[in-house]
């Protein structure tokens, strides 16, 4: 739990960071300079954001917990993580909209490749990837805890593909994107807490 406890740390003073350089031109240059190597491509390379899209929306990415949380307590028997998979996806969103009309920030000036819908900053699709990709790791980790390693380096992977998705298709900063795998962080620490005041799962964390 050390590492995660880290990361949610560094993420919460990366966010305010962030929050605090919003407008400001040097931020602006670093967003619209990332953006456009990311922006637009060809039709596959769209498709497949689009589908990473759909995936990581709210009703997406709440579906996909739903499912494999169903999985998790009729398969396995694991009721504690089938029920906290989705609470995890719901509550990233429910912080996310607090944040993002707290702030208000506006989406970038490109064309749209994806319906996108109310303000930037942080990213919903990014804080949904990361949270469903760590909490999965985690879950993997308790099953098969001698490939960790694996399952949190798919996790990385998996989140940051997510992210770059959502560069694509032209509807978010790359900022929105750093802020929302820093918000996330914080949420899977929180779950991490809650499953291990029960389960194993501190102790197979470095």
């Amino acid at each position: 739990m050390r590492i995660l406890s880290i990361t949610a740390i560094t993420g919460t003073i990366l966010f305010i960071f962030l929050a605090t350089l919003l407008s400001t031109p040097e931020l602006n240059a670093l967003d619209d300079a990332i953006g456009n190597v990311f922006y637009n491509g060809p039709a596959w390379l769209i498709a497949l954001c689009k589908t990473l899209a759909w995936f990581g929306s709210a009703l997406g990415s709440l579906l996909l917990a739903s499912v494999i949380g169903a999985g998790l307590w009729f398969k396995l028997g694991d009721r504690r993580n089938a029920v906290g998979l989705p609470l995890a996806i719901f509550s990233g969103w429910l912080l996310n909209a607090a944040l993002k009309f707290s702030i208000l920030r506006p989406r970038p000036s490109l064309e749209f490749l994806a319906s996108a819908h109310g303000p930037s900053f942080p990213s919903g699709h990014a804080m949904s990837a990361w949270i469903m990709s760590f909490v999965l790791a985690l879950i993997a980790s308790q099953y098969q805890p001698q490939r960790r390693t694996l399952w949190f380096g798919l996790a990385f992977c998996a989140a940051i593909l997510g992210g770059i998705a959502r560069l694509v298709l032209g509807v978010h900063h790359f900022s929105d994107i750093i802020a929302g795998f820093s918000v996330a962080s914080v949420v899977v620490l929180a779950y991490c807490y809650a499953a291990s005041r029960t389960t194993l799962l501190d102790r197979l964390l470095p």
